[in-house]
């Protein structure tokens, strides 16, 4: 028989409060038979087998690692189990201190490794500020009554370690190796879902049409904990999650949570999906097995897809990840659409050193994986490398509606890329004579050499381009977005632009100067940076009511969004020689203020809330 695990809360908390958190703890039982058992278990849902396209249905054009939800390829999954809620604080204490009992874990500074492992599982209080973990030497235990609320301050391996003490309370086969963290996938044990599981899981069977998030299209803040939710736990200490399945559209009371919020009741969407998730979107971000490569989608397998052997290295060089789902933090609608990816290093303008306060997991159970072919993760191809991001491996160009533009000022708290939309006749491709895709911008491109603009040349526009528009930009370290270059009314007969170009199109503002025209990076902050040239081929040109000087990122885009047909990017970078400033706080208009990390920073007052 399985494990139970005891969420009963502490003894002064009302009996309603008990009973939702026995409620809890009965969903995740696990009662597995054998390794092959194919009845859904209590506390699991059973995600049917199909098939379904993979990726951004609506158009999203995100200003920062846009162009990795596509391109629309076809995936067909096995059926599997995935935990209704993710996993809880009280659930991975339970895991700690049964681990610490087998004298399989050990805990330095605050942190917890495995035994002679340099590998972070997870934060303590005495670590961070924002763990709901206690530690007083001989025992782990929850802070702060969150059992119900989702595990946070953990790291991938702590993830994937629980994933295998689930296995082995159970007496299923153990699905990661601990020394090189490879995963089986031919082995019906716990683990954490693949990105193509996640997605296919969080649209909860809404495929005709695909919705935007997975209860459907609407952007309902009372559906999840997002930064628009004015649900009662966003006041207090960071982080300001809600329990699990919160958001189940019930009424509830002050006096059955206790939440720091003022008011005394509070009457939640339902946010289940069509499979019976809960907190598919908002609350916490959540690992997955994956490593994260942008590019991926241009040669994922079709069958089971695993994702790639390794990771894309990010900015401070390592390879992270992904994550999926959103969170409570920031962005809009916590960056929950059912699409979005990110790496796990991105999780605010304070990275890498922003804290882990806002990453939680859920896990799977694969059904009868041993009867599947050996799956193994796929070798990375470099699709970058040839011109453009998009194309290749023979998959489909994305399908549906057109690029709407970028929505949402500023845009993610995560890196990237303008996304782009590939034409049905092949791939809208970017590039320039003078750099590389993720190549270095050469110095005269810069503000320190001749700041002319870089040449430029396309090709691959879909059928009906009327015109051409124009932006490059770049999101600073603390999430601002700026604006090197707006061009627009480029006729639909231009195919490239000269080095410093002169006369063709109307040049619009930059963020940078009062000139108008191209504004040459000067890399501000220590590093290099990266810089986002981005052509959207329209169907029309825009119609833009004000002055040239006027014309920033956001009037063009709004001006554009609904004449989109395609967009193509060219991703470079640059480093000012000598550089050793720090970069501008800034932040995006809307957005919260970032908390800064008072364990880093030798502050233990908490930081004031984000205006709500």
């Amino acid at each position: 028989m399985g494990l139970v695990l005891n969420l009963a809360g502490e003894r002064n908390q009302t009996m309603k409060t008990k009973r939702m958190l026995v409620l809890v703890g009965v969903a995740f039982c696990w009662v597995v038979a054998d390794a092959t058992a194919q009845e859904k278990l209590p506390g699991m849902t059973l995600i049917p087998a199909g098939t379904f396209e993979m990726g951004d249905h609506h158009g999203f054009v995100d200003p920062k690692h846009g162009g990795d939800e596509i391109p629309l390829h076809t995936v067909r999954l096995d059926a599997f189990q995935m935990g209704i809620f993710a996993v809880t604080t009280q659930q991975y204490v339970e895991f700690l201190n049964s681990a610490l009992a087998q004298r399989q874990i050990e805990v330095r500074q605050g942190g917890v490794f495995l035994v002679g492992s340099t590998e972070l599982l997870c934060e303590t209080r005495e670590l961070s500020p924002h763990s709901r973990v206690g530690w007083a030497g001989r025992k782990f235990s929850v802070l702060d009554r969150k059992e119900s609320h989702p595990i946070v301050c953990i790291r991938w391996p702590g993830a994937a370690v629980y994933c295998n003490w689930l296995s082995a309370q159970n007496k299923l086969p153990l699905c990661y190796d601990v020394k090189t963290w490879e995963c089986n996938f031919n082995r019906s044990g716990f683990r954490l879902p693949t990105e193509a599981e996640w997605e296919w899981a969080g649209r909860g069977g809404q495929v005709q049409p695909y919705r935007n998030f997975p209860w459907g299209d609407e952007a309902d803040a009372q559906k999840a904990n997002w930064p628009e939710s004015k649900n009662p736990f966003r006041s207090g200490p960071l982080p300001w999650t809600t329990p699990v399945g919160f958001f189940n559209g019930q009424l509830h009371h002050k006096a059955d949570f206790g939440w720091p919020g003022t008011q005394e009741s509070f009457q939640s969407g339902n946010g289940v999906n069509g499979y019976g998730l809960y907190d598919m979107a908002g609350n916490v971000w959540q690992f997955i097995n994956d490593w994260y490569v942008r590019d991926y989608y241009a040669y994922s397998p079709t069958n089971n897809p695993p994702g790639p052997e390794r990771g894309s290295l990010v900015q401070d060089g390592k390879p992270y990840r992904g994550m999926r789902g959103g969170n409570w933090y920031n962005g809009e609608q916590g960056h929950s659409r059912v699409s979005n990816r990110n790496p796990s290093y991105y999780r605010g303008p304070q990275d890498p050193d922003h804290p882990y306060y806002h990453l939680g997991f859920r896990v799977v159970l694969p059904v009868n994986a041993e009867s599947r072919p050996v799956i193994k993760p796929t070798p990375v191809q470099n699709i970058r490398g040839q011109g453009n991001q998009q194309g290749g491996g023979g998959k489909r160009p994305r399908q549906g509606g057109r690029s709407e533009g970028n929505q949402r000022p500023g845009g993610e708290a995560q890196p990237s890329t303008m996304n782009h939309q590939p034409s049905r006749a092949g791939s809208f491709v970017l590039s320039s004579p003078a750099v590389q895709a993720d190549g270095v911008l050469p110095v005269e491109f810069t503000g320190e050499g001749e700041s002319s603009s870089p040449p430029l040349a396309w090709s691959g526009a879909p059928a009906g381009t009327k015109s051409y528009a124009l932006i490059m930009h770049h999101v600073d370290p603390k999430g601002m977005t700026k604006w090197y270059w707006t061009l627009y009314n480029i006729p639909a007969d231009v195919k490239s632009l000269p080095k410093n170009v002169k006369g063709i199109g109307t040049t619009g503002s930059n963020s940078v100067n009062r000139d108008l025209g191209y504004a040459p990076p000067h890399s501000k902050g220590p590093g290099a940076k990266t810089y986002i040239l981005t052509l959207y081929a329209l169907s029309t040109p825009p119609q833009v009511n004000a002055a040239p000087e006027q014309v920033n990122r956001e009037v063009l885009l709004a001006a554009i969004k609904d004449k989109t047909l395609a967009s193509a990017e060219l991703s470079v970078n640059y480093a000012r020689s000598g550089n050793a400033s720090n970069a501008d706080d800034e932040r995006r208009p809307g957005q919260e203020r970032p908390p800064r990390d008072s364990n880093r920073q030798g502050n233990n007052r908490p930081p004031p809330p984000p205006n709500q």
